[in-house]
C-alpha cells in the first residue's frame, strides 16, 4: 500500500498542471481580470471558449495551426523513419572501414543541443530562400524555405537517436535469418524490407511516436522561420493567442485542443512504446 500511495501522490503532482489548464479553459474572462488568482474550480462552465462563434477557439485559425503541425510532424516522422532505418541497417549488418568511428559521430550529434545549431540552420534557410525562391526563373520551381514547409522540416529529417535506437534493436535479430535471406538471393534492400523491417515494427513504432511528439511540440524553430500567420504551427499560434489578455481563456482552450492529439497517440500506441524501449535490451 505505501508504494501505491506514493504512486498516487506522484500522479497527482504530474496531473495538476493538466487539471489547472482544463479548469482555466472553462473560466469566463472575468475570472482572469480579478485581483485574486483564478479559482481552481470554475464558478461557471463556459464551454463557449471552445465552440462559440466570435468568442471561442472556433473563431481562431486553430484549425490551420493544427493542420500545419500535423503536416510538419508527419513529414519529419516519415523522413526520420526512412533515414534512421537505412543508417541503422548499415551500422548493424554492413562491415566497412570507419564504421565504429562514424557511429560514434552519430551518437555525438545527440549531445549537441538545438540552440547551438539553430543560428547556422537559420542562416542556411535564408540562403536557400534567397537562391531558390527570389531567384527562381519559373514559378513552379520556387520553394519557400522561410514561411514554408521545407524550412520547417529540413533540419529534422535525420536523427542520431533514431539511428541508435534501431541499430540496437536490429542487432538482436538472429544472424541466421539474414544468412537464409542471402541464400535465397536477397540483396541488402530486399533483406531490409522483407526481413528486418517486419521484425523491427516495435522499435519503428517507438521511433515514430517519439519523432511525432518532438516535432509537434517544437516552438523555437517554427518561431524563427515563420512570419506568415498562416504558416504558424499550433504551439506558435496558441502563444500568440495567449499574448492577448482579452483571449487568455481561449488560449487555454486551444492548449487543450493541441494536447489531445498527443494524448490519443500515446494511449493508442502505448504497448509499442514499451515493447520498443525494452525489446532491444535483451538479446536472444
Amino acid at each position: 500500500m505505501p508504494s501505491y500511495a506514493l504512486l498516487v501522490v506522484c500522479s497527482a503532482i504530474l496531473m495538476f498542471p493538466l487539471y489547472v489548464t482544463v479548469v482555466f479553459s472553462l473560466h469566463p474572462l472575468t475570472e482572469f481580470l480579478k485581483e485574486d488568482a483564478p479559482s481552481l474550480w470554475p464558478s461557471f462552465w463556459q464551454w463557449d471558449n471552445y465552440f462559440a462563434s466570435g468568442e471561442g477557439v472556433s473563431d481562431t485559425p486553430v484549425g490551420r495551426y493544427l493542420f500545419n503541425s500535423f503536416v510538419v510532424s508527419a513529414v519529419i516522422t516519415l523522413a526520420q523513419l526512412i533515414t534512421a532505418t537505412l543508417s541503422a541497417y548499415a551500422f548493424a549488418f554492413l562491415k566497412f572501414p570507419g564504421r565504429n568511428v562514424l557511429f560514434i559521430v552519430f551518437l555525438a550529434t545527440m549531445m549537441v543541443p538545438l540552440e547551438v545549431s539553430i543560428i547556422p540552420n537559420f542562416q542556411t534557410m535564408q540562403w536557400l530562400d534567397a537562391h531558390f525562391t527570389e531567384q527562381a526563373w519559373l514559378s513552379w520551381t520556387q520553394i519557400r524555405w522561410i514561411d514554408g514547409y521545407p524550412g520547417l522540416v529540413a533540419p529534422f529529417l535525420a536523427t542520431g537517436f533514431g539511428t541508435f535506437l534501431l541499430r540496437q534493436y536490429f542487432m538482436t535479430i538472429p544472424r541466421e535469418l539474414l544468412d537464409a535471406a542471402e541464400m535465397d538471393g536477397y540483396g541488402h534492400l530486399r533483406t531490409l524490407l522483407y526481413v528486418v523491417v517486419p521484425l523491427g515494427r516495435g522499435a519503428l513504432a517507438t521511433l515514430a511516436i517519439f519523432a511525432f511528439l518532438q516535432a509537434w511540440n517544437q516552438y523555437l524553430w517554427p518561431l524563427l522561420v515563420t512570419n506568415d500567420p498562416n504558416m504558424r504551427t499550433v504551439q506558435i499560434g496558441i502563444a500568440a493567442e495567449a499574448a492577448n489578455i482579452s483571449r487568455i481563456n481561449v488560449a487555454f482552450a486551444g492548449t487543450i485542443m493541441a494536447f489531445l492529439p498527443m494524448l490519443l497517440l500515446v494511449v493508442a500506441f502505448q504497448r509499442y512504446l514499451v515493447r520498443g524501449l525494452f525489446g532491444g535490451s535483451v538479446k536472444g
